[in-house]
């Protein structure tokens, strides 16, 4: 009896396996498409910043979790800038004075408040020698260059995410940490440009320049610089566009430019209702210089008095302003914006150009 259920049992085994093979098929084919997706719309979200790979993001259970995934994951691409003056003959800084710098490539492409060919960048007991700089010149940082390769780098975020309250790491002088935190995300007050980016994040404790910014995942979302009330974070997403530039070797970096000036809706308190047409978001062009002459906005047929409502889509509000949405895109750039001018809707076209600096 046991001889004769052999054939059986075999069928039995065979067809099992054509059966979980299928399936096995079939949830792979799921599985990826699923994850070509959630890829793509990845993607989407990191275009702009789109410079290393993202890693796990697993919140840290404690001050102490964080910090250790700081040191280990961030630290390394950390260095400090000495100015080729300061260091003596025996490769020993004269001056006990350095710039904090940060590796952004593999290569050897880092950020840094200051630098000059032939400074020193040391991480660790390593150090290289800076043999290319370029002046990002609207924001006043630098991107160097040593001549290395398999350089530590950092996973970058940016800032746009953070929000008061949220805690970070300050990296400054010497490896010096400071945890902190951020004290408020403000924009520029008033009547401002479309062009200048102007989203800061104010943090408390910190007294450095150019001192490297991480949220407690460790990413890098930005460097600090002094403000008006205090030490401020630029966030990264500023620098990106510039940075993106430097990698395609560019003579010069460049920045878009819509030309208009205005009233930020969502970060601006006691906007007449009659002036703002009801809105709570968007950007008014208001002020005798709302729309410059011979601007892209000016080709375009923007009029004072329109409110600019969304850009390629992408609502203009409270977490989305004007000038945070100009930063993704680069001179000569063609988009879609969608204005409310007397009570109508429509979608004008502008080619972006080139902002004077």
């Amino acid at each position: 009896m046991t001889n004769h259920s052999w054939p059986q049992t075999i069928r039995i085994i065979v067809f099992s396996c054509l059966i979980g093979g299928a399936a096995g098929v079939l949830g792979t084919a799921l599985t990826t498409s699923y994850l070509s997706d959630y890829a793509a719309q990845l993607g989407e979200v990191r275009q702009t910043l789109g410079l290393t790979q993202t890693r796990p993001r697993t919140l840290p259970q404690s001050y102490v979790d964080a910090l250790e995934r700081l040191e280990e994951r961030s630290l390394p691409a950390v260095g400090s800038l000495f100015a080729a003056s300061s260091v003596g003959e025996a490769g020993v800084s004269i001056f006990d004075s350095s710039v904090p710098v940060i590796t952004l490539t593999s290569d050897g492409w880092m950020l840094a408040e200051s630098g000059r060919l032939g400074d020193i960048v040391r991480f660790g007991a390593q150090e290289c020698e800076v043999d290319d700089v370029v002046v990002e010149p609207l924001l006043g940082y630098v991107f160097l260059h040593c001549a290395t390769s398999n350089m530590s780098v950092v996973d970058i975020v940016g800032g746009y995410g953070l929000a008061a309250g949220d805690q970070v790491f300050v990296a400054a002088q010497g490896h010096e940490v400071v945890f902190t935190q951020a004290r408020e995300v403000v924009w520029g007050d008033g009547v401002r440009s479309s062009d200048i980016p102007s989203r800061r994040i104010r943090l408390t404790d910190v007294a450095q320049d150019g001192a490297v910014v991480f949220n407690v995942f460790g990413e890098f979302i930005g460097v600090t610089q002094s403000g008006e009330e205090g030490m401020e974070v630029v966030p990264f997403e500023q620098l990106a566009g510039a940075f993106r530039q430097v990698l395609e070797s560019v003579d010069s970096i460049t920045y878009p430019s819509l030309g208009v000036r205005g009233i930020d809706l969502a970060h601006s308190a006691g906007v007449d209702e009659e002036l703002s047409g009801g809105h709570q978001v968007g950007f008014l062009l208001y002020s005798p210089r709302a729309v410059a002459y011979g601007s892209a906005g000016y080709k375009a047929g923007l009029l004072v008095g329109d409110v600019l409502l969304s850009i390629d889509g992408v609502t203009i509000n409270g977490t989305n302003a004007l000038d945070d949405l100009l930063t993704s895109y680069s001179a000569s750039d063609e988009i879609q914006i969608e204005i409310e001018r007397n009570g109508d809707r429509q979608t004008v076209t502008v080619t972006l150009g080139e902002l004077e600096i």
